[in-house]
């Protein structure tokens, strides 16, 4: 075994005038917990890919051992640098490393030390101490010109409790440690590399709080807005994509490690398993006009439009009523209709935009539409002054153009995006956190007095303290929509019948009336036996009615049955769908038929006819 401690590879470098290396890729494999045989997968796929002296592989593994042991440091291509048959140089961390200044936070793992102390006490933060000491031995013993981290373990990062998650000790990551431990050792502004990618093998990263949270210390951030597959991503020929040509531009590094991962992803298409993933450039958040900005004034505008007034009816009883009930109908339905992750909890941004936007439209040619059967004169294509400025139509034309502006900054912020599979076909590769109510789960219990009490916050109370949170006034729309759609409590039963004042007889609306006006007690009605312990498991249907294999819809009809080939596939919105349920475009038709140009003109590779089949 080497003695990390001793090794100082910084040094050797300078005083036998070795080169820096092109890449250093860092890969954290957190697999203290159920995923420790799939981390031996990944090192077993980092250990077939070609060796380069340009690029340095390092990983960090942390076994679900019975009992706690540390972490081990693996070069896995170090090969070249042997003579012997050792193909790794393993380093162990088993030990605080008191002489690289960290301050001991996770247990010694020593029984006693010379002067009969007993071990350091376990620190919640063992998770992030992990993380950060292995960043600290990579970029200390492995400098190179550009740097990449993988993440691989569990992920929910945003507003909840499972990022990189540890069993022994029980620990994890919460995006604030986060952000904090890459703001240690990345940060161009504070005179640090910079971290060109950020590449996470975890569910539900690739979200709008998560690039601002780190992005003075990240360029690109490649991962999924949804689940990830145990499996983990084709580490060989993402590592081996980057050995055959270490100098191309990390764009493009980033643009060939997601074909990688959309190739792989596409064979589990055959199970019905729907896949999406997306490179978001960070550095787009440096511009004083940029997606925060468009996020901030479009919460403004939708919270102003579902503010509350005095109920007009009875404007005296202090009763409180929605200003402008169309506009909060119009918002429930496009998040009802926009793509969705993580069990309803995230929305797909650009899509949910383009479901309000369009629900905007629709309520103005409606109001116009009205305007035109009773007389007005009025086309659906032109309103006269007094109804253009209404402060509903007003306020729906300010909120199309907000989305409108969101989905540009959207599309220059995700420069590479795909999608496999019907469940996520309305994905555009960021996300924000917009759950249907207000969430409470997972709590967590902060310190205070000084350790002596502790503090039980919500899951949306920790939300709200995200560097995302305030700029962006995302938050405070949160609340407002949270309680804008909140029901009353049911109090009575109630009696409907035809109203019969005169100003709405002729319309035949129903007048309803509480027949008891006494409050009724809450009680907690989920539970269904004597076991408190835990409610009831709810086996919920899917809610989206999206088209799938079997299930398209009537205008999709022709192209599924487009035997004869009428529809040549590339014409202007006529792309022939795909037995698997999905328009085969972009980067998935790009790896499905890659082509390789040479003097006999294209010639189709081994992966085109291996996923020519999905084509058909």
């Amino acid at each position: 075994m080497v003695n990390s401690k001793k090794v100082n590879a910084k040094n050797r470098r300078q005083s036998t005038s070795e080169p820096r290396p092109k890449w250093t890729i860092m890969i954290y494999l957190a697999g203290d917990n159920n995923l420790t045989a799939n981390c031996i997968s990944v090192m077993q796929e980092l250990e077939a890919a070609h060796p380069s002296k340009d690029v340095e592989v390092l990983a960090c593994f942390d076994s679900n051992t019975p009992r706690p042991k540390g972490s081990r440091y693996l070069q896995v291509n170090r090969r070249l640098a042997f003579k012997n048959s050792v193909d790794w140089a393993i380093h162990n961390d088993l030990i605080p490393p008191d002489d690289r200044g960290h301050s001991i936070i996770t247990p010694s793992f020593c029984l006693e030390d010379s002067n009969n102390k007993a071990p350091a006490p376990v620190s919640p933060a063992v998770a992030a101490e992990g993380l950060s000491r292995f960043i600290c031995w990579a970029m200390d013993n492995h400098p190179a010109d550009r740097y990449m981290l993988i993440t691989y373990g569990h992920g929910g990062a945003v507003a909840g409790q499972t990022f990189l998650a540890k069993d022994n000790p029980a620990s994890f990551l919460t995006l604030t440690e986060f952000g904090k431990v890459l703001a240690k050792y990345f940060g161009r502004k504070d005179g640090k590399p910079q971290l060109d990618i950020l590449a996470c093998d975890n569910c539900v990263m690739n979200g709008l709080e998560t690039a601002y949270e780190i992005r003075e210390q990240v360029d690109h951030m490649l991962g999924s807005q949804g689940l990830m597959l145990a499996v983990g991503w084709p580490y060989e020929k993402i590592i081996n994509a980057i050995v055959d040509d270490p100098r191309q531009e990390t764009k493009e590094v980033a643009g060939k490690i997601l074909e990688a991962c959309a190739r792989n992803l596409l064979d589990f298409a055959l199970m019905d398993r729907s896949s999406e993933q997306a490179v978001c450039d960070l550095t787009k958040l440096e511009d004083k006009n940029n997606i925060i900005a468009a996020v901030g004034k479009l919460a403004q505008t939708l919270t102003a439009g579902l503010q509350f007034e005095p109920k007009k009816t009875e404007p005296n009883k202090g009763e409180l009523a929605l200003s402008y009930p169309a506009i909060c109908d119009a918002v429930k339905l496009a998040r009802l209709e926009a793509q969705a992750f993580w069990g309803e909890v995230f929305v797909d941004l650009y899509d949910f935009c383009e479901r309000l936007m369009w629900k905007c439209d629709q309520l103005v040619l409606a109001s116009a539409s009205v305007l035109k059967e009773l007389g007005g004169g009025v086309q659906t294509d032109y309103a006269p002054e007094q109804f253009r400025n209404t402060e509903q139509i007003q306020k729906l034309k300010d909120i199309a153009n907000d989305c409108k502006a969101v989905m540009v900054e959207v599309q220059r912020m995700v420069f590479s995006s795909y999608y496999i599979g019907a469940d996520l076909q309305y994905s555009h590769g960021l996300s924000v956190y917009f759950p249907w109510t207000l969430t409470e789960k997972p709590y967590t219990f902060e310190p205070v007095n000084h350790g002596r009490d502790v503090k039980l916050l919500t899951a949306f109370e920790i939300y709200k303290r995200y560097k995302f949170a305030e700029p962006s006034a995302w938050a405070a729309f949160l609340e407002q929509f949270f309680r804008a759609t909140l029901r009353k409590v049911r109090r009575a039963d109630r009696e409907f019948e035809v109203r019969a004042d005169s100003e709405s007889a002729d319309l035949g609306l129903i007048n309803f009336s509480v027949t008891d006006t006494s409050d009724a007690v809450a009680i907690n009605l989920q539970k269904s036996s004597s076991d408190v312990g835990k409610d009831d498991d709810c086996a919920c249907s899917p809610i989206k009615n999206y088209p799938r294999r079997n299930y398209l819809a009537p205008a999709d009809c022709a192209r599924r049955t487009d035997q004869a080939g009428k529809m040549k596939r590339g014409a202007k919105g006529q792309e022939p769908v795909s037995y698997l349920g999905w328009n085969v475009r972009g980067l998935v038709a790009k790896v499905i038929t890659p082509s390789e140009t040479g003097a006999k003109g294209p010639k189709k590779t081994r992966a085109a006819s291996k996923h020519r089949r999905y084509a058909s």
